[in-house]
């Protein structure tokens, strides 16, 4: 592109010449022609014809040329001055230093950035901003770079004037002349401390709990690690860890709004940081808090220290001249005993408060036996999803009797989980887990399809039994399809509804939705009965026992074990009894085991009771031999 740019700058130039030349020979010739007019001679022609190329060279070689220059120059100077602009307007810092590396020029964003007028660091070096925080390797590499290749690029931290660090980006360039000796060097640096506080706070906010301003899981765990490293490098000393899992948040959230939950949890955090200051806390989850107690490791001033933990924790919180009250539930692992690692440590913690709510605890040391029951809980769990493919599960059923007639007039039914290794598994074991996972609506079906299946067997083989109980869980009972599910069973089996009983368990807020009141009423419809069992255990309410479409209430085994002897229990059974008959509801007994209370039930005119006392829960084919043995309104044909 040179070689050409210099062709074409040449043919004009001679274009120029030629034109200029001739401008000479026409006005020459007229000079001449003008003399000659006056006075002949041809000396004039030939000083013309030897001045022509005289002129040519000098309109070349001047007059050209100098036109031309001063079109460079006034190009130079326009790029001059936008690169003169750029140089003041630009955000980056810029320096430019000598070969000696003294600074010859800096920019008007040097001057904002480091605080130093233009006069004040002319003549100096660069040194001028050092923080002192670089080593002297980090700046002989520095060197070391910029000479093998021309150029670095790299963060530092450098001083302002008033002595403020600030980091900054910098990118150092060399300039070299045609003999390829360096010159000068050029800098370009970023002020970086507002892009380093913004990501100082995505760090904040990465790590830390935004309303509590505690560590979160996996910084809390790394703290851990840390901790477990350093302590086994000096004492290997015992601590405890323990996990709080705050309870009612979800409640409160739902009341009153998420701000009065962060609010109650910020108060409690604070609680928490003034109980054990200097301590590692975390906030693991939305509702767990973590605290390592490197000074509690005794079993016994452990758990002294949970429970007055969760003393605190359920003191109220005021808010606005209201009360909120929150509770909660503590795991604790001790190292090394529970965990060596940060991992175990805090999976043992966290199963031990598992534990401690399966049990209804409200705090638990982690132990052999608890990881032993845990173990087996995950074991069950993942076996009950085929228990019924596997035919592991079986009906048992245990007779009812009419006390004042002492006749027989039903059944209910109770499930036992017969495992093929385990061996049989009791339904205070399972049940819970099939209710945590929702096994127990399928299981629940599967038990109604069986005692159908099972009443029409019997009716087959001439055997009527009057009614046959089936217990219900809530989830079942208030799954939406509940109601169409029993309906096409029934459909499907062809019994007739009246065979049946369902029994729910009484608890308050079981019964206070009107999709409940609507389920029960199209059970009515049907013809199924209802009752409600364990009456007296949960949450009796009289008001709840007139609006409801039942027909028995069950007295739970938990009074009648203890009649006659108990007073306060006679009493209570008394007082059930005689409220039921008048709502004109029929009142069950179960767990009679003893002559006495059999007499008891009696006298206070209680209409049916089951239990030891007239049979264990027996099998289908144990069921036939009961019944050739009972006297009561049953009928039996061979």
């Amino acid at each position: 592109m040179a070689k050409t740019g210099s062709k074409f700058s040449k043919m004009n130039g001679i274009l120029f010449a030629i034109f200029f030349t001739i401008i000479y020979f026409i006005i020459g010739t007229i000079g001449i022609i003008f003399v000659d007019f006056f006075y002949f001679s041809n000396r004039e022609w030939i000083f013309l014809l030897i001045t022509l190329p005289i002129m040519f060279y000098i309109a070349y070689r001047f007059i050209y040329r100098s036109m031309e220059q001063i079109e460079i120059l006034t190009d130079q100077q326009l790029k001059l001055t936008i690169y003169k602009s750029v140089f003041d307007q630009m955000n980056e810092g810029l320096v430019i230093t000598n070969a000696k590396e003294e600074i010859i020029k800096v920019n008007p964003s040097f001057t904002v950035m480091t605080g130093y007028r233009e006069d004040e660091v002319i003549g100096k070096t660069p040194a001028i901003l050092s923080s002192g925080l670089h080593s002297r390797e980090f700046y002989d590499n520095m060197k070391k770079e910029l000479r093998e290749n021309g150029r670095w690029q790299g963060e530092i931290i450098n001083q302002r004037k008033n002595g403020q660090f600030y980091p900054e980006q910098l990118s150092i360039s060399e300039i070299r002349n045609l003999k390829g000796e360096i010159t000068h060097y050029i800098g370009v640096f970023t002020d970086m401390t507002h892009q380093r506080k913004a990501e100082g706070k995505i760090e904040f906010l990465t790590h830390y709990d935004t309303h509590t301003k505690l560590p979160k899981y996996n910084l809390f765990m790394k703290h851990l690690h840390n901790y477990i490293i350093e302590n086994e490098a000096n004492s290997n000393h015992q601590f405890s860890l323990f996990i709080v899992d705050t309870a009612k948040l979800k409640a409160l959230n739902a009341a009153y709004g998420y701000k009065v939950g962060d609010e109650l949890l910020q108060t409690l955090a604070i609680r928490l940081q003034n109980r054990y200051k200097g301590l590692l806390m975390g906030r693991l989850n939305s509702k767990e808090f973590a605290i390592l107690n490197p000074h509690l490791y005794e079993k016994e001033a452990i758990l002294k220290e949970a429970e007055d933990l969760i003393r605190e924790i359920e003191l109220p919180f005021y808010r606005e001249g209201e009360e909120f009250f929150l509770s909660a539930t503590i795991g604790i692992g001790i190292f090394p005993e529970h965990g060596a690692t940060a991992d175990e440590l805090y999976k043992n913690a966290t199963l031990a408060k598992t534990a401690a709510k399966e049990v209804g605890s409200k705090y638990q040391l982690f132990g052999n036996e608890l990881l032993s029951n845990v173990r087996r809980k995950i074991l069950l769990e993942k076996h009950l999803n085929r228990a019924i493919e596997m035919n592991e599960l079986e009906l048992y059923y245990q007779p009812q009797i009419d006390i004042q007639k002492n006749h027989f007039i039903g059944l209910e039914v109770l499930l036992r989980w017969n495992h093929t290794k385990l061996g049989m598994i009791s339904p205070d074991e399972f049940i819970p887990i099939a209710e945590e996972t929702n096994l127990i609506i399928e299981i629940g079906e599967w038990v109604l399809e069986q005692v159908c299946l099972q009443i029409k067997k019997w009716e087959k083989t001439g055997v009527l039994i009057p009614k046959i109980a089936v217990n219900l869980s809530p989830k079942q009972f208030q799954h939406p399809e509940f109601l169409t599910k029993t309906q096409q069973i029934i459909q499907r089996t062809n019994i007739c509804p009246s065979f049946l009983e369902f029994e729910i368990t009484e608890n308050m807020s079981f019964f206070e939705g009107d999709s409940v009141i609507d389920t029960m009423n199209g059970l009515k419809e049907l013809g199924i009965k209802i009752s409600v069992d364990d009456f007296g255990k949960g949450y009796s309410n009289l008001s709840y026992l007139q609006q409801l479409p039942i027909d028995s209430i069950k007295i739970d085994r938990s009074f009648i074990s203890h009649i006659p002897d108990n007073k306060q229990n006679t009493a209570l059974t008394k007082a059930i009894i005689a409220m039921a008959h008048e709502l004109e509801l029929t009142v069950v007994a179960e767990g009679v085991e003893k002559e006495e209370q059999i007499e008891f039930l009696h006298k206070h005119h209680c209409n049916i009771a089951q239990g030891y006392y007239y049979s264990k829960p027996l099998s289908t084919e144990d069921i036939i031999t009961f019944l050739k043995k009972a006297n009561g309104n049953c009928q039996i044909v061979y």
